[in-house]
Formats: C-alpha cells, sequence, structure tokens
C-alpha cells in the first residue's frame, strides 16, 4: 500500500503543477525542450493544448499562439477561438472528451475537483494551473509561464518578453494620455451589491492597477478585503461608477443611494467583470475605457465592445419649481431636503440631506449658482431651482473652479 501511495504522488506531482514561477534549466541555452514550469516537466511540444482559462486565453492570443490551441473552456469566448471544440468548464472538465481528443496539456487558472486531477492523471494529461498577475511585475512572470508551456523556454521567453513590452506599453500610453488633467478624478469598480455593502475591486485587485494606468483614484484603494459598507460609498461619492452585469439595476433600487452623483450625473458604465481580469492585449483596452469616462480630454485610443455599455437614469425632478417660492436661511421645509439631496449628488454638498435650510445648504447653493451662470446669492430661487432640479445641471467636478461668499 505504501509503494502504491508512492508511486500514486510520484504521478501526481509529474503531471499536476500549480505555477507561480518559472524555472528553466540552463537558462542561457537557446533551446526549447524539455522545459520546467513551477514543478512540471515538459519533456516535448505537447501536440494538443487545450485552455480553460479566458485570462490565459487572452496571454495566449496576445502572443499569437492560438494556432497552436485543439480545445477550449466554455468559458473562453474570444471570437478568435470560437472554431474550437470546448471540454467543459474550469471546474468540470470533460475528462474523457479530452482523451478523446488526444490533449496532452491543460492550461487552467482554477483547480479542478481531485477526482477530475485523478482522471487526468490516469489518462496522461499534464495539467498546469498559472494563476492571473495581481500587479504588473507578476503579469512578466504569467506571459513567461504561459509562452514557455506553449512553445517552449527559449521560443516562450523570448516571445514573452516581446509582447509583454509592448502590453505594458499601451498601458504607459494610457497612463500618459490622462498626465495633462489637472483634475482628480475617483470612481470605484462594484461586482455586486447589497443592501448593505458593495463587493469592489480593492488595493491588491488588479483592478486597481487598470484605474491607475487610467489616471482615477480607486475609492477602495485602501480597503483590505474588496467589501466596503453602503456608509462608505456614500460618504465617498464617486464621481464615476463602474459595475458589472446586472449591478446597475441594483444601485438604481436601492433607495439609500439616491444621492449618488454618479447616478445623479449618469456616470455609471456597465463593464463585464471579466474585462477588469483579462491581462492580454484586452487590459489594454479596459484602461482605455476607463480614462476616457473619468477625463474629458482623453482621447480613445481602442475600439470597445458593445458589452462596454452607458447606464444612465433619466433625471426625475421631485417637485416643480414656482415662480413665487423661494428657499433662505433658517427655514425649514419639505422641498429643501429634495434640494440638499441633489446638490450632495452633484457634489457641492456633502453630509445628510434634512428639511433645513443651514448656511452649508447656502454655500453649496451659492457654488452650484457660479458654476451654471446664475446670480450668486445663496438664495434657492426659481431661477436656481429650474436649473438645479434639471438634468442640464453642472456637477462641481465639471465645473471651473470659482470661491463664493454668500451674504
Amino acid at each position: 500500500m505504501k509503494r502504491l501511495a508512492a508511486i500514486m504522488l510520484a504521478v501526481s506531482t509529474a503531471l499536476f503543477c500549480t505555477s507561480c514561477d518559472l524555472v528553466v534549466k540552463n537558462n542561457d541555452e537557446q533551446y526549447d525542450y524539455p522545459v520546467t514550469v513551477g514543478n512540471l516537466v515538459i519533456e516535448k511540444a505537447p501536440a494538443n493544448i487545450a485552455v480553460m482559462s479566458e485570462n490565459i486565453a487572452d496571454v495566449i492570443i496576445a502572443c499569437g499562439y492560438e494556432g497552436k490551441l485543439s480545445a477550449r473552456g466554455e468559458n473562453c469566448t474570444s471570437e478568435v477561438l470560437e472554431v474550437l471544440p470546448t471540454i467543459g468548464t474550469p471546474d468540470m472538465i470533460d475528462v474523457d472528451k479530452a482523451g478523446d481528443m488526444q490533449v496532452e496539456l491543460i492550461l487552467t487558472d482554477v483547480r479542478p475537483l481531485d477526482e477530475t486531477i485523478q482522471q487526468l492523471e490516469e489518462q496522461g494529461i499534464k495539467l498546469l494551473i498559472i494563476k492571473p498577475a495581481s500587479d504588473i511585475e507578476s503579469m512578466q512572470k504569467l506571459y513567461n509561464n504561459v509562452a514557455s508551456a506553449v512553445v517552449g523556454a527559449y521560443t516562450g521567453r523570448m516571445q514573452a518578453m516581446s509582447v509583454f513590452d509592448e502590453v505594458r506599453a499601451g498601458l504607459e500610453q494610457v497612463k500618459n494620455g490622462t498626465a495633462d488633467s489637472n483634475v482628480v478624478s475617483t470612481a470605484c469598480y462594484i461586482y455586486d451589491l447589497s443592501d448593505d455593502e458593495c463587493v469592489v475591486a480593492y488595493g491588491n485587485d488588479f483592478a486597481d492597477k487598470l484605474f491607475e494606468f487610467a489616471g482615477v483614484t480607486n475609492i477602495a484603494a485602501a480597503d483590505d478585503d474588496g467589501v466596503i459598507g453602503i456608509d462608505t460609498l456614500l460618504k465617498s461619492n464617486p464621481e464615476t461608477i463602474f459595475c458589472n452585469t446586472g449591478v446597475y439595476e441594483k444601485l438604481v433600487g436601492n433607495k439609500d443611494l439616491k444621492s449618488l452623483q454618479a447616478l445623479t450625473k449618469g456616470t455609471v458604465y456597465e463593464l463585464p467583470e471579466k474585462y477588469l481580469q483579462l491581462q492580454g492585449r484586452t487590459c489594454i483596452m479596459t484602461a482605455d475605457y476607463i480614462a476616457a469616462k473619468n477625463h474629458a480630454e482623453y482621447a480613445q485610443m481602442q475600439i470597445w465592445p458593445d458589452e462596454f455599455a452607458e447606464k444612465q437614469q433619466e433625471y426625475k425632478p421631485p417637485f416643480e419649481p414656482k415662480k413665487d417660492i423661494f428657499y433662505e436661511v433658517g427655514e425649514t421645509y419639505e422641498p429643501i431636503k429634495a434640494i440638499e439631496e441633489r446638490l450632495i449628488g452633484l457634489g457641492y454638498l456633502s453630509g445628510t440631506a434634512d428639511e433645513t435650510y443651514s448656511q452649508d445648504t447656502a454655500q453649496a447653493v451659492s457654488e452650484f449658482q457660479a458654476a451654471n451662470n446664475l446670480a450668486v446669492t445663496g438664495i434657492a430661487d426659481y431661477d436656481t431651482l429650474k436649473v438645479l432640479l434639471s438634468a442640464k445641471a453642472v456637477s462641481k467636478s465639471s465645473a471651473v473652479e470659482v470661491t463664493v461668499n454668500p451674504e
């Protein structure tokens, strides 16, 4: 029994490996095989390769190696790979089908079930798990690992270096395109939303690095677990919100979030989460999109897919202004709360709206008036409310900075 266990362990080590760093023997020699990636030894060029990870597929396409693939996972949806047969999903690989197709190597970023791993071993199919990069430095290792597994040590390393340099240069080009902006733009990416918290892209997320290249301050960059409360989202009040498919409806449906300036300004953009994770050339397109939606002067570089959707909520005024009614400091009326909510959403006022017209409210109204070419009085009169309670209202982030002091 011990002998059998030892044999199984040896087989498992030979056929299954989780790769973090590339290990290549005799690094100075110009040869391709055998190549060692992590602890997995690939003796010769694999005749049939299957990719089960959309991220790895994106890197393979970036390197120009899609012709080396014989099969794909159902989640690998790039048009370039549509002609390839599928062999299940990352966590449910169709081992029998892979065996019938004589697949020799499977590349994935998700560890399948132990039962599946054992079945692959029995079929003699090598499994290489290559985790996504967390930053630009580990992204270079990702390229090396993928390319070396597909075409060998020397050829793969040379191509990986070349393509990685191109991708990094593309990201730097996006960053340089926002360098002249004097506006500090704030944003966040929401993966999912509940009644009291949001799952967001944070500092340890690759998506946060894309925000940096796009010249955008991620409000959740300092978060350590990717979950923030609704109160934190309201307090940060980002100018732009990017969200996963289906999250926009949750944002609009949460009455506690109706004062968010991104909702009132119509700067919420649906961006399927896979685009925040793909680390081939797709990441340049994603950074380009984020930059363009946060910097008015930024020149779009890429063609974006139809999946990138702008979500605008039609603004409906809470009440109709009347010429003989105005609001000023010291007054307490129900419509004042709606006025303050609108000012908060446009970025002129912070805190929580109530029904009392305070000095802070007057200051916010004055700033709004100045930014929207209205007489600066600090009083919410008919002319002011007609603009404030309309879709044409200019937000503070879009306005030329002025200093006002209401009398």
